[in-house]
């Protein structure tokens, strides 16, 4: 490894207009730059070496969060995991999004990395962090990991050519609040479900962002009163990205899930929505039983690799669990 930063120009962006210009102007040669917990390991191992860093800590609002009954949650690009997790009127209203953003690295990490950064990171994989492996992310004929190391940070769901599975720990209870990403560019805002801003790994990116487009915020809309749950299995417990994880939001009336939305996390390129475990518990009280079906469901269709094969079992219990607490 290097563990050097290459040369670059380093542009302070005092308004999204302006940002969305530079990424205009520069293309591929720029990258945006937040907490940058993520990026400079990239740049130091060559994995990704950009010409531009373009800061957008110094957009007025940027770093907010806002709140309106009617409009629902604000969070800008580049609000620190920890200042997510300790705003009261999150933890109180979103607290999926306050347990999963304590669960993301060490406080050192939670201070600088961005609710952003952490939607738009890169794969963990070995291979594709290793300068001297030129993988289908960087380019390449082949997916090393596909016969070589793949017991952690791999899919079990919806594996392509590249077999990575997504590291972020803040999309699954985003997603599963039904949040929508707000993207700018030359050409102004666009906002997308966010469930859609992330690709199947058909190609080198993760996320549905254009060279000239930024990541400016994410909406969620206001939510009625429901459970919410976020649990997490790692290697290890004091910081690590996610084997397998499963993020529950629901609207329990008398003890039966008048709706649900169940999006797991760790297992496939892209948050998995769960589809399978919603048709099954809505309208239905939780009980032992049921939690076993829809831990089955969970995973239909699973093709693990000959070393993940455990996550099968992992994410089952987990959905599991997450179930039988949504019933108490």
């Amino acid at each position: 490894m290097l563990y050097e930063l290459p040369g670059f120009e380093h542009v302070d962006a005092h308004d999204v207009a302006e940002a969305a210009s530079c990424l205009h102007h520069y293309g591929e040669k720029a990258r945006v730059i937040a907490g940058a917990t993520d990026l400079l390991a990239l740049m130091k191992d060559r994995i990704d070496v950009p010409e531009v860093l373009l800061n957008i800590k110094t957009i007025p609002g940027m770093a907010s969060i806002t709140y309106e009954e009617k409009a629902g949650l604000r969070i800008g690009a580049a609000v620190t995991l920890n200042h997510l997790a300790g705003s009261e009127m999150v933890r109180q209203q979103f607290s999926i999004l306050a347990q999963a953003a304590l669960q993301v690295g060490t406080t050192q990490l939670r201070n600088m990395g961005t609710v952003g950064g952490n939607l738009c990171q890169r794969p963990r994989c070995a291979y594709f962090r290793h300068p001297h492996f030129i993988c289908f992310k960087k380019g390449g004929t082949r997916c090393f990991a596909t016969a070589g190391e793949h017991r952690f940070y791999h899919a079990i769901m919806q594996a392509g050519k590249c077999v990575m599975a997504h590291p972020s720990d803040m999309a699954p209870p985003l997603i599963a609040l039904n949040a929508s990403a707000v993207l700018a560019g030359p050409e102004g805002e666009r906002k997308i479900p966010l469930a859609s801003f992330f690709l199947n790994p058909t190609g080198l990116g993760e996320t549905g962002l254009k060279p000239d487009e930024l990541l400016v915020a994410i909406e969620v809309p206001h939510q009625e009163t429901t459970h919410q749950l976020f649990v997490k299995h790692r290697i290890r417990r004091a910081a690590d990205f996610a084997l397998a994880s499963v993020a529950l939001v629901a609207r329990v009336t008398d003890g039966i899930c008048a709706d649900i939305s169940v999006v797991l996390g760790g297992i496939a390129a892209a948050p998995y929505v769960a589809a399978g475990v919603e048709a099954i518990v809505k309208g239905r009280r939780p009980d032992d039983a049921l939690a076993q079906e829809a831990a089955e469901a969970s995973v239909k269709g699973a093709r693990p690799l000959p070393m993940n094969g455990y996550k099968v079992d992992l994410t089952k219990t987990l959905v599991r669990r997450a179930l039988m607490l949504t019933g108490q």
